[in-house]
C-alpha cells in the first residue's frame, strides 16, 4: 500500500498542502476493504497510516464514542468496514487524548433489505463510524440483476436513504453500479456479473439519481465514465 497509493498520490498531496484547503478537501478517499482481519494485520495497516498522518483527516479520540468531534480535514480520508475487529484496533486501542485515522460503517441491520431506512440503520454516527455502506439492493429489490426501469418509487426510495443517513450525520455509499451489455466485457475486466444493471445507460440512470439525491460515495467499476457525470454535474450546480 505504501508504493501502491501513498508514493503514488505524493505529488498530489504535497500539492495540496501548499496550496491549502480551498474547501474540496479531502480530494482523495482511501477505503480500506479487508479481506483479512488478523490484528497483527490490521496493525500493521495502522502503523504505516502513521507514516502518513499529516495527510489524513483526523478526528480526536475521546472517552465519549457517542459524541462525535469535529474534524481535522486534511487531503486524504481515511474510511474502513463496520467489523468490531477493525474497531477494536482502529479505535478501542487509540489512547484518549491521541488522533483517529480511520473512520469506521455503522453496522447495517440486514435481514430486510428493503426495510425502512431507520430499520436498516437505527444508529446516529459517532465519533468513530461516521458512514454507512450499502449494497443496491436497499434500493431496488433483488440488486442490479433484477433491477427494470428506473421508477419514481426507486427514486423515492434511494432519497429516503440518503435523507435518513445525512439526518445521522453519516456519509452514505452505494455499490457497485456497473453497466454492460456484453457479458464478456464483465469477464475481460474481472468485473462481478452480480452488479451488473445489463446497459451502460441503466447504470447511468442510477449514478445520475445517486448524485441529484446527495449520495456521498457511488461505488462503480466504470470510474471514468462515472468521473466525467460526476464533473458534469458539479459544473450543472
Amino acid at each position: 500500500m505504501k508504493q501502491y497509493f501513498f508514493e503514488r498520490v505524493r505529488p498530489i498531496v504535497e500539492q495540496a498542502l501548499r496550496d491549502g484547503n480551498h474547501g474540496n478537501w479531502p480530494l482523495i478517499t482511501l477505503n480500506l476493504d479487508f479481506k483479512t482481519e488478523e490484528p497483527e494485520h490490521l496493525r500493521a495497516v495502522l502503523a504505516l497510516l502513521n507514516e502518513y498522518r499529516d495527510w489524513l483527516t483526523t478526528a480526536p479520540r475521546t472517552a465519549d464514542d457517542a459524541t462525535t468531534q469535529p474534524l481535522d480535514v486534511r487531503p486524504i480520508l481515511v474510511l474502513t468496514g463496520e467489523s468490531d475487529a477493525q474497531q477494536k484496533v482502529f479505535y478501542d486501542e487509540i489512547p484518549v487524548g491521541s488522533k483517529l485515522l480511520v473512520f469506521g460503517a455503522a453496522h447495517t441491520n440486514e435481514k430486510n433489505p428493503m426495510a425502512a431506512p431507520e430499520v436498516l440503520e437505527p444508529a446516529h454516527a459517532t465519533n468513530y463510524r461516521r458512514w454507512w455502506n450499502n449494497p443496491w439492493n436497499v434500493v431496488e429489490q433483488g440488486g442490479q440483476t433484477k433491477a427494470g426501469e428506473w421508477t419514481k418509487e426507486d427514486n423515492l426510495r434511494l432519497r429516503s436513504l440518503v435523507e435518513h443517513a445525512h439526518q445521522n450525520d453519516l456519509w452514505i455509499r452505494f455499490y457497485t453500479l456497473d453497466g454492460v451489455d456484453k457479458k464478456e466485457d464483465l469477464s475481460c475486466h474481472g468485473w462481478f456479473s452480480s452488479y451488473n444493471f445489463g446497459s451502460l445507460s441503466a447504470a447511468e440512470a442510477r449514478w445520475r439519481a445517486a448524485l441529484e439525491a446527495g449520495v456521498d460515495y457511488i461505488a462503480s467499476d466504470q470510474y471514468e465514465t462515472l468521473g466525467k457525470m460526476v464533473k458534469e454535474n458539479t459544473k450543472e450546480h
